[in-house]
């Protein structure tokens, strides 16, 4: 076996978290550019971003042109729509398989159920798709989340949420599956 010298356990002790936080500050930096450079739109007016109707389930994944120019852009795509198609229309067996083990672990049905209740995700925007460690990818994306105030995240309690994420993906089993979101991967704000 061996042993881990002092540089590589340094590295892992303050790497990984400057590199999550670098990263989010690039989300971050990508988001404001990409709504400096946009068509004026409903959100950018201020207003809500009207959700499609609560029956459809269905949603749309947007990409910008440099995520699609990523040559795993239209794997990637099919997973993130099965992945939030499942949260609108709270179907877990479906959700199940676009995510990694650990994940489903961390979420067992009965958990998922409760904390996705009432969500609905909708004006979803992959802005950039970037390599991760062990051959993984980061999805640098935003996405706006309504639901009743009470089945919003701890501290939250809002019926809107603007969300900037950092999401892990992985290939497993011939697949992208979205992986474990680090701490500090997701920021939201009240729209």
């Amino acid at each position: 076996m061996q042993s881990r010298s002092p540089a590589r356990l340094s590295w892992l002790k303050w790497g990984a978290p400057l590199a999550i936080v670098v990263l989010l500050g690039a989300v971050v930096g990508g988001l404001l550019l990409d709504r400096a450079t946009a068509r004026p739109s409903a959100a950018s007016a201020g207003q809500v971003p009207k959700p499609q109707p609560q029956n459809s389930g269905l949603t749309e994944i947007e990409f910008s042109p440099d995520a699609q120019a990523h040559p795993d852009s239209s794997k990637i795509h099919w997973t993130l729509q099965l992945h939030f198609n499942a949260i609108n229309m709270r179907q877990y067996d479906t959700w199940k398989n676009t995510v990694v083990q650990a994940k489903q672990r961390q979420m067992p049905e009965a958990k998922w159920k409760r904390e996705y209740e009432s969500t609905r995700d909708s004006a979803i925007k992959v802005h950039r798709i970037e390599p991760g460690p062990n051959d993984s990818l980061r999805l640098l994306l935003s996405f706006v989340s309504t639901q009743k105030p009470s089945d919003a995240p701890s501290g939250m309690n809002e019926p809107c949420l603007n969300w900037s994420v950092v999401y892990p993906v992985v290939l497993d089993s011939g697949a992208f599956r979205v992986d474990v979101t680090p701490p500090g991967a997701a920021v939201a704000r009240p729209c």
